[in-house]
């Protein structure tokens, strides 16, 4: 009986492989598509909540979206990338991503921290001990709605690359299933 069944499961894994695999890409696509729109969102909260609360430069911004990360526009385009990455399933991409994201951010990241240290001394120092540099901390981002605000009129300075990446993305994986179609 138990070699029957193992026969059984060992044949449905060979039979049910390429519908597996659909529904694990389609899992993929879904996670990333989402990882993408919340990267957008996350970028659009800090930009909106940055220009409304800095006065034009001469204010330190600590709250909102500025309260979970020192960075959160360029974390919100880590997420976006991310979000590519996982809907293109290829692992190899990640690091290329990473790489190029770590040689263009890290350096513009301590560029600003000077200015930002020049400009606001002591209260910027103190800012950076209470908040995380590149990566937020889990329990804020599970009270992310306390932190993050969106308006409408946010959205329109987001809008062009927003639906840039997804028709980028989208027609990425229309390529893809012409190519895997093609081959078969």
């Amino acid at each position: 009986m138990f070699l029957g069944l193992g026969a059984v499961i060992m044949l449905s894994n060979f039979v049910f492989l390429h519908q597996r695999q659909a529904v694990l890409a389609g899992l993929l696509n879904a996670a990333g598509m989402g990882l993408i729109l919340f990267g957008f969102l996350f970028r659009i909260s800090a930009r909106g909540y940055k220009e409304e609360k800095s006065s034009n430069g001469n204010a330190l911004v600590k709250d909102g979206p500025y309260a979970i990360i020192r960075n959160p526009m360029y974390f919100g385009t880590f997420i976006i990338g991310t979000g590519v990455v996982v809907m293109l399933l290829e692992l190899w991409f990640f690091f290329l991503f990473s790489a190029v994201f770590l040689l263009i951010y890290i350096p513009q990241i301590k560029k600003e921290e000077r200015a930002l240290l020049e400009r606001f001394g002591h209260e910027y120092k103190e800012y950076c001990k209470m908040t995380p540099k590149y990566f937020p901390r889990i329990d804020y981002l599970l009270r992310l709605n306390k932190y993050a605000a969106l308006k409408s009129f946010w959205i329109k300075k987001e809008i062009v690359s927003m639906l840039t990446t997804v028709t980028a993305v989208i027609l990425i994986e229309i390529w893809e299933y012409i190519r895997f179609f093609w081959h078969k």
